[in-house]
């Protein structure tokens, strides 16, 4: 009687020990640190501009977060206007959809900082302004890779809250608000 005790408590602790192993595992997010280069057209972008930068962030298998990144160093002017301007931007975005494989797209939107600043000559007079504005962005993109390291493309459009509207200064550069497209690509290292 006592043998038959033990062959249950063994049976039932293998019928347990089956079942926590069939249960679905939980969801796990998934590191990265992506560097990547983009181009940034359209909008007030008065010309295409080169700007580099990098996200950290991670995606579980549906959504996730990171931080982004961008420094252009000749975002305004063109060849017409004696004008150098910078422009950065420090942005939280939330990602709809995870990492699924090979191919994973996503869909990205977030809000932070957008920092202009601009050296003009105008009128034979050196203006120098410089701008915080609290700005959003929306897209989408795409890992295409597998394992610990994947490619990254993305496009988003960008556009600020407010503006000073001291930084026109008579050069048509922009109104009361920044707004332009994104377009970047780069390498996730993931972990």
């Amino acid at each position: 009687m006592n043998r038959l005790r033990s062959w249950r408590g063994v049976g039932s602790a293998l019928v347990l020990a089956g079942a926590l192993l069939a249960l679905p595992s939980p969801a796990r997010a998934d590191g990265f640190l992506s560097p990547q280069v983009g181009v940034n057209f359209g909008g007030d972008a008065a010309k295409e501009s080169v700007g580099y930068g990098g996200a950290l962030g991670f995606m579980g298998s549906n959504a996730g977060f990171e931080i982004d990144f961008n420094y252009t160093p000749e975002f305004f002017g063109d060849d017409s206007q004696d004008v150098d301007g910078k422009l950065m931007t420090l942005m939280g975005n939330v990602i709809i959809g995870g990492r699924r494989g090979g191919f994973s797209p996503y869909f990205a939107f977030g809000a932070g900082l957008m920092r202009a600043s601009l050296e003009a000559v105008n009128a034979n007079a050196v203006i120098d302004v410089n701008n915080n504005s609290w700005g959003g962005n929306v897209g989408g993109g795409f890992f295409a890779g597998g394992g610990g390291v994947a490619i990254r493309g993305d496009v988003r459009y960008y556009r600020s809250f407010n503006f000073d509207e001291g930084f026109d200064l008579d050069l048509d550069i922009v109104d009361d608000t920044l707004g332009f497209w994104r377009g970047t690509v780069g390498v996730a290292f993931m972990w």
